[in-house]
């Protein structure tokens, strides 16, 4: 859909109100994904200060490959149980219980949800500590004996993180629902400040063992900076558990398809570990460090996602179709104007990225190329990454978690058929570019999905949006790389990695000002969202004086 679709027609009142509407809801939309993304910014930032000093302090190596393991296990049942799937399923019904101003039975609801899923992670995490050795021996049964044993006796540091992590997600729903986004994306922040400290005070003295302890103290800063503005709302707490409540059949039929994508997309995680694990020494820590950078790019597509998430519901309760079609193509098409030129710097610059940011201490001239390559093979999927955030979250806004369920599903058998396919090729990059090609497929297919469940949504508009920003983007960087090789910029220095990223951001800066030139709205939208906090700065200077 053409952004200038947004603008009214003049002589319609109808059309008048329903792009008024659109516009208001992307306004607020932006307005809270910006939020979003600058505490995405500040936990990025805090995030590759982490990996910087884990990175120097233990390189790639096998008792890092057991703390990624270990990470992975309470990770993945947050994940199914209590993460993104249990407020998926409750955000609508919270967003309906707002509309219709219940707010006294939103807090029952939200308590005795909470109740519940505190009790089940709990169970499970007990559970978890007192099975560590076999859980780790049937994740990676082709890993050293050593490296399992010491997987294990990380496990049960972090496994405690399951149950805080449920907390966690339940009060960034109930925060999400109400329009408070600054306890939420501060999380990064405060969980890198955790580790850091962490490995800095105690890696001396308890080697690995600070980093599973740093992260078990970054999720209780976590849960504890969503408490602090969780009581500017006066929260109802309720110590209840109805299971026979209305809401609780909603949820549950929600929750059903979307905890199944879960599972299947922590299969896929599974896989990965689990074929990893076979490989060289360092090809768990290669692929977990080039998905942590590559996070750094996909955070747009985490911030729209989350910040369209409760406006969608609400257009949802109110089965305003055209509105949610609007917000979700305006959504997608800023995030394709963005992540488009990163994409292809990504392929063509990983050694210098992650030269720059990790290339210290341990980590050798090897780890950079083994992370590199990952990094860039990645990078191919990184639109794909960014739009199934937004799309996923559009289809749950419609109660229709089904479809994304049936994506996954597929999604799972060609993520393995390419592992098989590329491993031997490529080694642990084949592992990233499986991933990668396996996503902008399910982009793809969730695209499909939404037109035709929403009318109003056209997808051909969004593919040819795409392709002028990546001819764009592919002229611009070509050209770019191509002064690198002129200037003879190498490889192996951190000057050399210094001047490739400056080249890299005139490439960024050329990319806005062409777009600027031809008129493309995205390009303004996003000097707008950049310019905005510059301007409140200036004002607010300006009023002091």
């Amino acid at each position: 859909m053409d952004s200038n679709s947004l603008a009214p027609e003049l002589g319609n009142q109808d059309t008048l109100g329903e792009s008024h509407k659109a516009t208001h809801t992307m306004g607020r939309v932006l307005s809270f994904a910006t939020i979003t993304a600058a505490g995405f910014v500040l936990g990025r930032i805090s995030g590759l200060l982490r990996e910087m000093i884990v990175s120097a302090r233990f390189g790639l190596s096998a008792e890092l490959d057991a703390y990624f393991l270990a990470y992975t296990v309470p990770a993945i049942i947050d994940n199914v149980i209590a993460g993104s799937a249990i407020v998926a399923a409750a955000m609508p019904a919270f967003a309906r219980y707002l509309t219709a101003n219940q707010r006294a039975e939103f807090w029952r609801v939200a308590s005795m949800l909470t109740n519940l899923v505190l009790i089940v992670s709990i169970t499970l995490t007990i559970l978890g500590m007192l099975l560590a050795t076999p859980i780790i021996g049937a994740f990676a049964p082709k890993m050293s004996a050593p490296t399992q044993t010491l997987a294990a006796a990380l496990l049960v540091i972090v496994m405690p993180t399951l149950f805080l992590s449920a907390l966690l997600n339940m009060l960034t729903a109930i925060l999400n629902s109400v329009d408070r986004f600054v306890g939420p994306a501060l999380i990064f922040l405060v969980l890198n400040l955790g580790i850091i400290g962490t490995v800095l005070a105690l890696s001396p003295a308890i080697g690995i063992y600070s980093l599973a302890l740093g992260y078990l103290v970054g999720v209780v800063l976590q849960t504890l900076v969503q408490f602090f503005e969780l009581r500017a709302e006066r929260a109802q707490y309720a110590f209840a558990l109805e299971l026979r409540h209305p809401a609780f059949r909603e949820i549950g039929k929600a929750f059903l398809p979307i905890a199944a994508l879960a599972f299947v997309a922590q299969i896929n995680i599974l896989i990965d570990k689990s074929m990893a694990s076979a490989l060289p020494a360092g090809s768990i820590g290669a692929l977990q460090y080039a998905d942590t950078l590559l996070g750094t790019f996909y955070m747009l597509g985490t911030s729209l996602g989350i910040a369209v998430f409760p406006s969608l519901s609400r257009l949802a309760a109110t089965n305003d179709l055209e509105n949610t079609a609007r917000t979700v193509a305006a959504s997608l098409r800023l995030l394709i104007f963005i992540l488009m030129p990163l994409m292809f710097l990504l392929i063509l610059f990983p050694i210098p990225i992650v030269g720059v940011i990790l290339g210290r201490g341990r980590f050798d001239a090897g780890a950079i190329q083994m992370t590199a390559w990952a990094l860039a093979a990645y990078a191919v999927g990184l639109v794909g990454v960014g739009a199934i955030y937004v799309l996923q979250r559009a289809f749950y806004a419609l109660s229709a978690g089904k479809l994304p369920l049936f994506v996954g599903i597929g999604a799972v058998a060609v993520h393995l058929s390419l592992n098989l396919i590329l491993i031997p090729i490529f080694g642990h990059a084949g592992i990233a570019l499986s991933v990668a090609l396996t996503a902008l497929g399910s982009a793809l297919a969730l695209m499909i999905l939404f037109e035709r469940r929403v009318p109003h949504f056209k997808i051909l508009p969004i593919f040819g949006f795409a392709l002028k920003c990546a001819g764009l983007s592919a002229v611009i960087v070509l050209a770019d790389w191509l002064l690198s090789v002129g200037l003879r910029v190498g490889e192996q220095t951190l000057g050399d990695w210094l001047i490739a990223l400056a080249i890299a951001g005139l490439c960024g800066l050329s990319y806005l000002g062409i777009a600027l030139a031809l008129q493309i709205a995205e390009a303004h939208m996003l000097l707008r969202l950049l310019l905005k906090p510059l301007a409140r700065l200036w004002f607010w200077k300006k009023d002091e004086a």
